[in-house]
């Protein structure tokens, strides 16, 4: 996680020297107004763009290891104090996502898994073929064109009730769990052939005993794996949904600073994003662990074979 964390707040860094456009010539506007160049170099000695490269990345990494990044160019306000203010909604949505993306899959995965070539199956098939076809921000178009404006259900901006967040979630679940049913479904039709459910059937268990005892949550494993690495694709289309929905979140306010050459805030942002994603994958590979009792017992083998290897070393000396 380390690892990841720091090539990502290298690169990121990297890439906003490279992009094209000043940022004190945003903060003094001087595309409108006349301004000297004896102002613009006090500008930037201020904010420390008129040192070397490798001297601006070591003062801010070195002030990220102390959760310090720094001041907005724009705002003058602590990049820490204004991502913190904008991260919750993010959050909000994007937990509420993946909760009920898994609920989704979950649910129409296995009935699609235990009514194998039924009408059924083939209605759930066909439905995420077509909801895995639509992207995110044109099923939300139709979501606010529905409920906000034929219905006057749901608000189609802002988040000042908790209704404000129904649409948002809802257009960033449907697509993503599409995928994730045809993955429960065809994990479960594998497992249905497997050699363990063919001896509970020999001996006479009954079908909901075999799915919920014996394959149900090994199929949950690729499932939770898989959501678990989709989290960035979700963090992407959360930067569309948060723009459409005019919602002030992390992404809606990484935009903002794309756009003005915020660079701390940037650079902030997305290593906030990416702590994200990495401890979200992080939280999915501990799940498997605790579902499938092979990795579990691997894991504890080697932890065994490393402190026995540990304790020969002190004997010997």
């Amino acid at each position: 996680m380390i690892i990841v964390l720091f090539v990502l707040s290298t690169i990121t860094f990297i890439l906003m020297k490279l992009s094209p456009g000043d940022p004190v010539n945003k903060l003094l506007h001087i595309d409108v107004a006349n301004v000297s160049q004896d102002k613009i170099d006090a500008v930037r000695d201020k904010l420390g763009l008129n040192q070397p490269v490798l001297i601006q990345w070591w003062e801010w990494f070195t002030r990220i290891l102390h959760l310090d990044f720094g001041t907005s160019i724009q705002t003058g306000e602590p990049v820490m104090s204004e991502l913190l203010y904008f991260t919750p909604p993010t959050l909000i949505i994007a937990g509420f996502t993946l909760i009920l993306t898994l609920l989704i899959s979950v649910s129409l995965g296995t009935i699609a898994a235990v009514y194998y070539h039924t009408w059924l199956d083939r209605l759930i098939r066909i439905l995420t073929s077509a909801f895995v076809s639509i992207p995110s921000f044109f099923l939300g178009i139709i979501l606010i064109y529905l409920f906000s404006q034929k219905m006057q259900l749901l608000p189609s901006s802002g988040i000042d009730s908790a209704a404000g967040y129904i649409m948002p979630v809802i257009a960033l679940s449907i697509g993503l769990c599409a995928y994730h049913v045809r993955l429960m479904r065809s994990t479960l039709i594998d497992l249905y052939q497997s050699k363990e459910v063919a001896a509970s059937r020999a001996r006479g268990m009954s079908e909901r005993y075999i799915l919920f005892a014996d394959i149900f949550k090994p199929a949950l494993i690729p499932v939770i794996s898989i959501l678990g690495m989709s989290v960035g694709g979700l963090i992407g289309s959360t930067v569309v949904i948060e723009n459409l929905f005019d919602i002030p979140g992390i992404c809606y306010f990484l935009v903002e600073s794309i756009r003005s050459r915020d660079y701390p805030v940037v650079q902030g942002a997305v290593l906030m994003i990416g702590c994200f994603v990495v401890v979200s994958n992080a939280i999915a590979d501990i799940i498997v662990l605790f579902l499938d009792p092979k990795q579990r017992y691997t894991h504890l083998k080697k932890k065994a074979r490393l402190r026995n290897s540990r304790k020969g070393q002190v004997k010997q000396r």
